[in-house]
């Protein structure tokens, strides 16, 4: 099982895709609209561009926990006796990260605020036994499914498989209290 600051790890790259909304509406702010859309990157490629590094930072980090997870945490055998997609719920996280748009008529964006629901965040992943789900991973191609395995103790189930039968995962990395990933 990975440790804490391994599952804030994992938590902090799911921020990646409101770094890159941030990025978008720093650029946006100074496109211009008559230039091309080569012209206006090489001219204003800096615009943002923390936010942007930042994006991929995490989304480079986000793929190697899993990577390594994978091929060093313990493989564990499993047996899951139900299953719920639970793939729905990225959605209204998108969402929720593309709210800093509806705020684009603003000159800057508070770091500030940022920064401190971040920090609430945080809090409240590690002194919970809630996850966050990270759409990275289902850019990544990873579903989210709730399952029960035998002895009635449920988790949430990340995979690349569409399953259609409990019978078809056997083995399993426990990355979190309540997170397991299919190998």
């Amino acid at each position: 099982m990975l440790n804490k600051v391994a599952k804030l790890s994992l938590v902090a790259t799911s921020l990646a895709p409101i770094c890159l909304t941030l990025w978008f509406i720093e650029i946006s702010k100074i496109w211009d609209k008559k230039a091309g859309f080569f012209s206006n990157i090489s001219n204003h490629w800096q615009a943002g561009f923390n936010y942007f590094l930042i994006a991929f930072v995490l989304t480079f980090v986000c793929w190697g926990l899993i990577a390594l997870s994978k091929r060093h945490l313990e493989k564990i055998p499993v047996q899951i006796n139900a299953v719920k997609t639970v793939d729905k719920e990225i959605v209204g996280f998108i969402l929720v990260y593309l709210l800093p748009l509806i705020n684009q008529t603003t000159a800057t964006i508070s770091q500030p605020v940022l920064i401190f629901v971040a920090v609430m965040f945080f809090l409240t992943v590690y002194t919970s036994h809630s996850y966050h789900f990270n759409p990275l991973l289902g850019f990544l191609g990873y579903h989210f499914y709730e399952v029960t395995i035998e002895g009635g103790i449920t988790y949430v189930l990340i995979t690349k498989q569409n399953i259609t039968d409990c019978k078809s995962i056997t083995q399993v990395v426990q990355l979190t209290e309540y997170m397991i990933l299919e190998t």
